[in-house]
C-alpha cells in the first residue's frame, strides 16, 4: 500500500502545484520611473552628481518620493542611490520599514519588495537619513518578478496578481489526471503490485516538482506563475522521463554523450566565428568618446566593439579615425585625403565600409590612384572643432587635400572654449577614470555571447528608435528646422566669420580646402529650410573654397528618401553615402588634385 499511498500524495501535490501556479498571463513587466517627476516638493534638490542626469539631492532629512503603481498587481523595487555618510540610512514603503541604505559614497542600489496595490495607487517611498547625512538618488525600477522564463514562467513577489486558467486548461488537467486514476485503478484490480511500484517511482519526481512549488508559496516571499499549458507540459514531461525503461548507467551515459556533443558543437560555432568574424558577433562598444582638453571630445583611440542601440560595428585606430590602422607618416607616393565632420562623416548606422570616405577611397583606388582617405569625423562636433582638429592634429598625417563637412548647426556662432567646458565634456572626463579601471578589469568572453547578446539589443533597439524617434520621415523633420537662416543678417555675419577662419587656416596651411554642406533629410526640395545651405554655399564661393553641392546632388536623387535610415534614423544610409562618394570622386578627378602615377 505504500507504493498506492506514494501514488496519491505525488497526484496530490502536483494538483496542488497547477492551482497554486497556473496563471493564464505571467507576463514579466518592467517600469523605469523618472525620479524629478516623482519628487515631493521640498524634499528634494535636482540637478547633477559628476556628470549624470536627472539627479536629486535630498533637501530635508526625510525625503520622500511618490510614484503611482504601475499595475494591479505586487512589485520588486530596485532604488539607485548614494549615501554619503559614514553611517547607514533606512527607506520606508508607505510607513513600512523595507531596506537598509548603505554609506560610503558609492552608487549602490537598495531591493525590497512592494505588496498588491491597485493600478494606478500612491506609493510613498520616504528615507530616514543620519544626521548631516547626504542622499542622492538617480533611477527608481519597478518590476513583477524575480525570474522569469519568456513570457510562460515568472517567479514573482508572494501576493501578486493572478490570472486564473481558462475553463479549457482546467478540462484539460482534470482530463489528464481522470485518466491517471482510471489506469492505477485497472493496474489495482489486475493485482500487479510490482506495477503499483513502478507507478510510484514514476509520478515521484511529478510530486517532487509539486512539493517544491507548494513549498515556495508557503515558506518563501515568492510565487511561482506559470502559464497553464506550460505547466502540464512540464508535468507530462516529467512523467514521461520517470516512465523510460532505460537503465540508469545507460540513461547516465547518454546524457554525458549529449553534453559532450553540445560542447563540442560550442566550440565549432565559437571556432566558426572566430574564423568568419561577423561584425554582431563582436564585443559591444562601450566608449568611443573621450574627453578632450584641446577639443572637448573626440573619438577614442583603439575603440571597437558593436554598437548595439542602432546596430552597426565601430572600429577606431590609434590615431582617433574611424577605419583601420595606417602610419602616422604618409608613405611615398600616396595622396592622402582629410575628412572633417560630424556624426554624418562618421558614418553613424552604417558600416566602417560603407561610409563615403571609405567607399571614396576604394573607388580612387579602382581607378588607378594610390590613395588615402582619412576618416576624421565625430559625432556631435562643431565646425570650430574640426577645423581646431585640422590645425593640432590633422596636419600631422601630411594631407594633400581637405574635405569639410558641414551641418546645419556647423553654421551658428560657437568656440572652443564653449565646448570644452560643455556638460558632455565634463561628463567624459569624470568618466574618464571608470572607461579606464572597465578597460582594465576586462577579459574575454564567447563570441557566441556576443553574437546573442547583440542580436537581441539590436532587435529591441530597433523597435524603440521606430517607435521613440519623434521624427521618422522627412516632414516631421522640418519641424524642428530653421527657416530662412540667410535673411537674418546677424546670423549670415555669425558664419561669415567661421568662413574666415576656415580661410585664414588654407592660407597659413596652402592645402585645398572642399567645403560641403550636408542637408537633413527634411530640407531636401523645401527651400524656407535651406538657408544654412544657401548662405554657406555663397560665402564659401565668395572666400575663394571650391564648394561641392551635396543638395542638388541629392534632390536629383530619383528617390531622396531612400538616402537616408528613415524612420529609424535621421543619418544617411549606405545608399546616400554611395551617391555621395560616387560624386565626389568625379569632382576630385574632374578638378585635378589627384595625378596618376
Amino acid at each position: 500500500m505504500r507504493y498506492w499511498a506514494a501514488f496519491v500524495v505525488s497526484i496530490l501535490l502536483s494538483g496542488s502545484a497547477f492551482y497554486l501556479a497556473a496563471d493564464s498571463v505571467p507576463k514579466p513587466e518592467r517600469r523605469r520611473f523618472s525620479v524629478p517627476h516623482a519628487a515631493v516638493a521640498g524634499s528634494w534638490t535636482s540637478g547633477y552628481f559628476k556628470g549624470r542626469r536627472q539627479v536629486l539631492e535630498n533637501r530635508i532629512a526625510r525625503p520622500i518620493l511618490r510614484f503611482s503603481n504601475p499595475g494591479a498587481d505586487a512589485y520588486w523595487v530596485r532604488i539607485f542611490y548614494l549615501l554619503d555618510s559614514k553611517k547607514p540610512a533606512s527607506a520606508e514603503l508607505d510607513g513600512k520599514a523595507v531596506a537598509r541604505l548603505k554609506g560610503g559614497g558609492k552608487w549602490r542600489r537598495a531591493d525590497f519588495p512592494a505588496p498588491y496595490a491597485s493600478k494606478g495607487a500612491a506609493r510613498n517611498i520616504s528615507f530616514r537619513l543620519p544626521e548631516g547625512g547626504r542622499l542622492y538618488v538617480r533611477r527608481v525600477d519597478f518590476r513583477n518578478y524575480l525570474i522569469r522564463l519568456g513570457e510562460f514562467f515568472s517567479l514573482k513577489p508572494a501576493g501578486g496578481a493572478r490570472a486564473s486558467a481558462s475553463v479549457q486548461a482546467i478540462a484539460l488537467w482534470w482530463l489528464l489526471f481522470g485518466a491517471l486514476f482510471f489506469a492505477a485503478g485497472a493496474i489495482f484490480r489486475r493485482g500487479e503490485s510490482p506495477m503499483s511500484a513502478r507507478l510510484a517511482k514514476i509520478f515521484l519526481p511529478a510530486g517532487a516538482l509539486g512539493l517544491i512549488v507548494v513549498i515556495v508559496h508557503l515558506a518563501s516571499g515568492y510565487a511561482v506563475h506559470a502559464h497553464p499549458v506550460f505547466v502540464i507540459a512540464v508535468f507530462v514531461g516529467t512523467l514521461a522521463l520517470a516512465a523510460s525503461k532505460t537503465p540508469l548507467r545507460l540513461a547516465a551515459g547518454r546524457l554525458v554523450g549529449a553534453t559532450l556533443a553540445t560542447l563540442l558543437a560550442l566550440v565549432l560555432a565559437e571556432a566558426v566565428l572566430l574564423v568568419w568574424d561577423p561584425p554582431m558577433s563582436r564585443p559591444r562598444v562601450k566608449s568611443y568618446a573621450m574627453y578632450s582638453p584641446e577639443l572637448g571630445w573626440m573619438n577614442r583611440p583603439g575603440a571597437e566593439g558593436w554598437h548595439v542601440d542602432i546596430g552597426y560595428h565601430i572600429r577606431i585606430n590609434s590615431h582617433g579615425l574611424r577605419g583601420p590602422e595606417i602610419s602616422l607618416d604618409k608613405p611615398k607616393g600616396v595622396f592622402r585625403i582629410l575628412g572633417l565632420g560630424d556624426s554624418f562623416s562618421f558614418g553613424w548606422g552604417v558600416e566602417e565600409e560603407e561610409t563615403y570616405l571609405r567607399v571614396l577611397e576604394a573607388k580612387l583606388r579602382a581607378a588607378g590612384y594610390r590613395i588615402e582617405v582619412l576618416n576624421a569625423g565625430v559625432p556631435a562636433w562643431h565646425s570650430v572643432q574640426s577645423l581646431g582638429y585640422l590645425m593640432k592634429r590633422g596636419l600631422r598625417f601630411g594631407p594633400d587635400l581637405i574635405l569639410a563637412e558641414f551641418f546645419v548647426d556647423d553654421v551658428y556662432k560657437s568656440s572652443l572654449g564653449k565646448f570644452v567646458k560643455s556638460y558632455k565634456a565634463v561628463k567624459l572626463r569624470e568618466e574618464e577614470a571608470d572607461v579606464r579601471q572597465k578597460k582594465a578589469l576586462s577579459s574575454w568572453s564567447p563570441r557566441l555571447y556576443h553574437l546573442w547578446f547583440n542580436y537581441q539589443k539590436n532587435r529591441r533597439a530597433e523597435r524603440d528608435y521606430k517607435r521613440r524617434n519623434p521624427y521618422p520621415n522627412f516632414e516631421s523633420e522640418q519641424k524642428i528646422l530653421p527657416r530662412d537662416f540667410d535673411k537674418k543678417a546677424g546670423r549670415v555675419a555669425d558664419l561669415k566669420a567661421i568662413v574666415s577662419e576656415w580661410k585664414k587656416t588654407r592660407e597659413k596651411i596652402k592645402l585645398p580646402i572642399v567645403i560641403y554642406y550636408m542637408p537633413a533629410g527634411g530640407a531636401l526640395n523645401s527651400p524656407p529650410h535651406q538657408g544654412e545651405y544657401r548662405a554657406l554655399r555663397q560665402l564659401s564661393l565668395e572666400a575663394g573654397f571650391p564648394f561641392y553641392d551635396v543638395v542638388k546632388l541629392y534632390e536629383s536623387d530619383p528617390a531622396p528618401r531612400k538616402l537616408y535610415l528613415h524612420p529609424k534614423d535621421g543619418h544617411l544610409g549606405a545608399k546616400g553615402h554611395a551617391v555621395l562618394a560616387d560624386a565626389l570622386a568625379k569632382m576630385i578627378i574632374e578638378r585635378g588634385y589627384l595625378k596618376k602615377p
